[in-house]
């Protein structure tokens, strides 16, 4: 009996400690706050360090492996105790590149008068969370509820915004937003998003001979409704990952055809299931029928710069609504009377 009872004790030392506390500064800062200053949460960091031997977590100043910055609910203070959420997503600032284990997060802060310091240090000890890339839209989510004494009542706010830590889903559709404004600005092009149905695909036979050079294997046809394209676009099709493989087995064809308000796909074999991506309709020039009106202005023609240049009327030269140009060509007596002509003498 004495025997199990030491190996539990024994393994109980050798666990690490798990949960949260206020750190040494983070107490020194609450102090200052019975001036009447006012606590600021600056920012939340989570991460993948493990605490060092011998160090306990009062002491602790920055995280050990700091990995993305997280957000949290909106402090409550209540009898003395704040009560906040921290939360983490992998799709926070554009999405998280590379997976990690979380096994520590921090809570930073300041007054007007004090420097960032840490204020909640929390381990996760032997039990870290996995937490996924940012891939194929799948969401990881972990939340971890903080309760801080502050043993007085203190004025607490949030300077960090967490409506500034965008979803990755929310920074695409900024993004694209922002050039298709740009774009449409200069008339260059157009962004949006797209679906290819699984459904609706229809045989078609070339007579052709041209069309059967490069067309003969892609039979299957599709017409997909886009109200911004035009037919002078030349659309270009880029595919979430998650569509990839469906576009792989039906051989989708990598050539687009842009109509008013329609592109026309091609394929091999119908897709299994719908395909979701990005269209960029582009034009032929700054200055193209997709509207907007560039603001390329020509430059003048000089013998060190490719431009423009002015046929004056009376110059010989002429050009017609096509641009051709071409020059008054003189006559045979014309000619005779130009090189018989003798040169004026001069003094």
């Amino acid at each position: 009996m004495s025997n199990n009872v030491a190996t539990v004790a024994e393994t109980e030392q050798k666990a690490k400690y798990y949960g949260g506390t206020i750190t040494v500064k983070g107490r020194n800062l609450i102090t200052s706050l019975l001036a009447g200053e006012t606590l600021e949460f600056t920012r939340i960091v989570v991460g993948s360090g493990a605490m060092p031997d011998g160090v306990e977590p009062i002491d602790m100043e920055a995280l050990v492996n700091p990995v993305a910055e997280a957000v949290s609910t909106i402090p409550v203070v209540e009898n003395g105790e704040m009560f906040m959420t921290v939360e983490y997503r992998n799709d926070l600032n554009g999405g998280l590149k590379q997976g990690f284990w979380l096994s520590e997060f921090g809570i930073f802060a300041k007054t007007a008068n004090s420097d960032e310091v840490l204020l909640y240090y929390a381990t996760l000890g032997d039990s870290p969370q996995p937490v996924n890339a940012y891939q194929d839209n799948r969401i990881d989510i972990r939340r971890y509820p903080v309760t801080i004494a502050l043993e007085i009542d203190a004025n607490v706010q949030v300077s960090y915004n967490p409506g500034s830590f965008i979803t990755a889903a929310e920074a695409q559709e900024l993004i694209g937003g922002m050039v298709n404004e740009a774009m449409a600005s200069v008339g260059s092009a157009v962004i949006t998003s797209i679906v290819i149905p699984a459904e609706g695909w229809t045989w078609q036979e070339y007579d052709d001979e041209e069309m059967l050079d490069w067309m003969d294997e892609y039979h299957l046809v599709l017409e997909v409704a886009c109200a911004e394209a035009k037919a002078d676009h030349f659309p270009s099709i880029a595919l979430d990952k998650s569509a990839l493989n469906t576009a792989k087995y039906a051989g989708l064809c990598p050539t687009v055809e842009a109509l008013d308000g329609i592109l026309r796909f091609w394929a091999k074999n119908e897709p299994e299931q719908d395909m979701t991506g990005t269209v960029a309709l582009l034009c032929a020039s700054s200055g193209g029928s997709a509207g907007g009106g560039g603001t390329y202005v020509l430059p003048v023609a000089t013998s060190t710069t490719l431009g423009g240049v002015r046929v004056q009327a009376g110059s010989g030269l002429n050009i017609d609504s096509s641009g051709n140009l071409s020059i008054d060509a003189a006559s045979g007596q014309q000619a005779e009377d130009l090189f018989d002509a003798e040169p004026e003498a001069t003094e």
